[in-house]
């Protein structure tokens, strides 16, 4: 009886850490970046304008692996390894987007997990729009 009821705790908790970073997930458009630590420099960029992105209260584990433009689309992409264990030390980041050209752009931001151990590599995931004036 014992060894039943161990089981079931141990497969109920490995149920609700499964569903818990499942919940981290979440490829959906925001509107405000505030609300996720972030910030565009200039707050109303031109196409004469570095553009910047801040990333407010970053681990500094947390390593830009790439930004790739193609048209109209911008992809940000960083990762990190959590089999490290590596405490998380918070900075602000600033990720160079530099001089875009006048228009509307979706950009994608990804956080990724490149541990061997994860089901779900990616652990953020969202995009807003950026509107450059000319």
């Amino acid at each position: 009886m014992k060894q039943a009821v161990f089981a079931l705790i141990v497969f109920t908790l490995f149920l609700i850490a499964c569903t818990d970073e499942v919940s981290k997930v979440s490829d959906v458009q925001i509107t405000d970046l505030k609300d996720h630590n972030m910030k565009i420099i200039p707050e109303n960029p031109t196409s004469k304008d570095d553009i910047k992105l801040v990333v407010f209260d970053d681990c500094t584990y947390n390593k830009l692996s790439g930004i790739n433009k193609n048209s109209k689309s911008i992809d940000i992409q960083k990762q990190f390894n959590s089999m490290m264990k590596w405490p998380c030390f918070l900075k602000n980041d600033t990720i160079a987007l530099g001089k875009l050209s006048a228009g509307t752009y979706i950009v994608n931001y990804k956080l990724i997990d490149v541990s061997t151990q994860v089901t779900n590599p990616i652990a953020l995931s969202f995009y807003f729009n950026l509107q450059v004036s000319q």
